[in-house]
């Protein structure tokens, strides 16, 4: 494993450790710049050209609202996992579009050259953008086009979450990305986030953010662990598999998460361990959250959290050989 966070930090990220913060990864972070350059044309053994974008489903698939004496549970631990060390189907390379000029690419990692859409619901029904890509060597970058009535409300709504459909001769797959004008810098979560190696070098361990939220609410939080591989593109692990992971129910306080608070007072935050990963892959990996906050009107999140490198640096994500 090599995870070193001189070469895995981004430009732009200004972070300090929380004195007595539990566990490790509670940390206050600031950023300042993007994470990602452009796609490159060909398989490559280097970081991710850009990082997953939104999570399978994202901004569906609520469950049904608390309702008013229902006392939230702190849920169990994330089952143990498995990366899987092959996939099939096409993905994405970076799960953010950036539109300019009614112009944008969406960067695919393939098998063959096939057909991509992009929606939008909060733009409009129905699709936005079609067109063909080309496959070379893993790797295509297909070129679409927004209305001009689309491209006004996208800049009006900023980064707005997306579906892209993606069909090839031998599968199929339908990402979520996020659409956005200019060049908005990534989410994170301010702490918890994936452990690189805390119970090995090839096991991330998992950690969710200490909630904190003024007046307290019931929230509804969803875990993922996103992994990237040179040949593979971004894809998705839940607490129940590939693509799919559950709801946990609990009540977030302005001091933080109420059920994970211990009676001599410290916080013992949910977690998802062991998480293991294939040797020799090149395997980059990040942790990801969603969060619906039931407030009169429910309000939905996701944001990434960083990373930690072996305890002595942060980083966008985990890096695995």
């Amino acid at each position: 494993m090599r995870s070193g966070p001189t070469a895995l930090i981004p430009e732009g990220i200004i972070c300090r450790r929380r004195r007595g913060a539990v566990p490790a990864l509670f940390i206050l972070c600031a950023i300042v710049l993007g994470l990602a350059p452009a796609a490159g044309a060909a398989v490559h053994n280097g970081p991710p050209p850009g990082l997953p974008g939104p999570p399978p489903g994202a901004g569906a698939g609520f469950p049904a609202p608390p309702a008013a004496s229902t006392v939230p549970l702190a849920g169990a631990p994330g089952p143990p996992a498995t990366i899987p060390a092959r996939v099939s189907g096409p993905a994405l390379l970076s799960g953010t579009a950036r539109v300019h000029q009614l112009q944008f690419s969406v960067a695919i990692a393939c098998r063959t050259s096939g057909r991509v859409s992009v929606s939008a619901g909060a733009i409009r029904p129905g699709i936005l953008a079609r067109g063909r890509y080309t496959c070379r060597n893993r790797r295509a970058s297909a070129q679409l086009r927004l209305r001009p009535a689309d491209a006004r409300k996208l800049a009006s709504l900023g980064p707005t979450l997306a579906s892209a459909t993606l069909a090839e001769a031998d599968g199929g797959a339908r990402p979520s990305l996020t659409l956005q004008t200019g060049a908005q810098s990534p989410a994170y979560w301010s702490d918890g986030g994936l452990q690189c190696s805390l119970l090995g070098s090839y096991q991330p361990y998992l950690v969710a953010p200490n909630f904190r939220v003024t007046p307290p609410a019931v929230i509804d939080v969803r875990p993922w662990v996103a992994w990237y591989t040179p040949s593979g593109g971004w894809r998705w692990l839940g607490t129940v598999g590939v693509n799919a992971s559950q709801w946990y129910r609990w009540t977030a306080t302005p001091s933080g998460v109420a059920q994970w608070i211990t009676p001599a007072g410290a916080s013992n935050p949910w977690t998802w361990a062991p998480i293991a990963v294939h040797p020799g892959g090149d395997t980059y990996a990040v942790g990801v959250f969603e969060v619906v906050y039931w407030y009169a009107k429910p309000r939905y999140t996701w944001k990434y959290a960083l990373s930690s490198a072996a305890q002595t640096g942060l980083t966008a994500y985990c890096q695995f050989s």
